[in-house]
């Protein structure tokens, strides 16, 4: 594939699962990939990256140093993947201060900051951005109130910015189910994820791949006529199935 040949690409939480995937789907199309990570470590062995950058992209000069590195690189953006994200599984009542302010500057304050700094040269560069939102903002699946909650605003971010930012920037999102990531199947043997995944209407538990394919469409020329939607990658679970635990 050359979809994306000389494309400038960032995708953040690049380190590991679905970003990982995703960057990696960007490289082999031909696009120069900008990965990054505040796992700095972990971010050094994904193949295929033109350029690693670390930082917190809750913090507002990390996420700008993002933005700014890439452009002084490469002097242009063409896609934005907004994937960086974290979790606390834990009942509302036991959740800190702390980690409901960590889960919404991650989840949701991250994306703002990105989103706002590569603006304009999104808008130069005809591109697009796609945001990592969750099934947990279109239904209860487990109990972890603050992730939701900021899943839930990139939902509502997605589509008011897509109206905001038309016609020169298509501002998408995918909202994944459940994936077979390091985070949540890590303590499963594959015949637990086997038994799992029956539970779904598409009898498995989705792969990172099959969310970096949903994010590498909406940010295609294939999608060019495909703006504010937030697509579900989920094999079906919304459907009306239990919750996910």
């Amino acid at each position: 594939m050359t979809e994306f040949a000389d494309k400038v690409v960032i995708v953040t939480g690049a380190a590991r699962g679905i970003g990982r995937s995703t960057a990696a789907l960007f490289a082999d199309a031909g696009a120069v990939v900008v990965g990054a990570d505040r796992d700095v470590e972990a971010l050094e062995a994904v193949e295929g990256l033109s350029l690693r950058l670390g930082g917190d992209v809750g913090d507002t000069h990390d996420a700008h140093a993002i933005i700014d590195d890439t452009l002084e690189s490469y002097g242009r953006l063409d896609v934005l993947v907004n994937n960086a994200g974290v979790w606390v599984l834990k009942p509302t009542s036991e959740i800190t201060p702390e980690e409901w302010d960590d889960q919404l500057s991650t989840n949701l304050r991250s994306f703002f900051l990105l989103i706002r700094r590569a603006y304009p040269a999104l808008a130069e560069a005809g591109g697009s951005v796609v945001n990592v939102a969750s099934i947990a903002a279109l239904r209860f699946t487990i109990p972890h109130v603050a992730y939701a909650s900021a899943k839930a605003g990139v939902i509502a971010m997605t589509r008011d910015l897509a109206a905001e930012y038309a016609p020169d920037v298509r501002v998408n999102a995918v909202a994944p189910g459940p994936i077979d990531t390091m985070h949540l199947t890590a303590s499963m043997t594959p015949e637990e994820k086997a038994d799992f995944g029956r539970r779904y209407p598409l009898g498995r538990m989705g792969e990172p791949e099959d969310v970096a394919h949903a994010i590498f469409f909406l940010a295609s020329p294939k999608a060019a006529y495909i703006t504010g939607a937030t697509l579900p990658v989920t094999g079906g679970t919304e459907l009306g199935v239990p919750s996910l635990f």
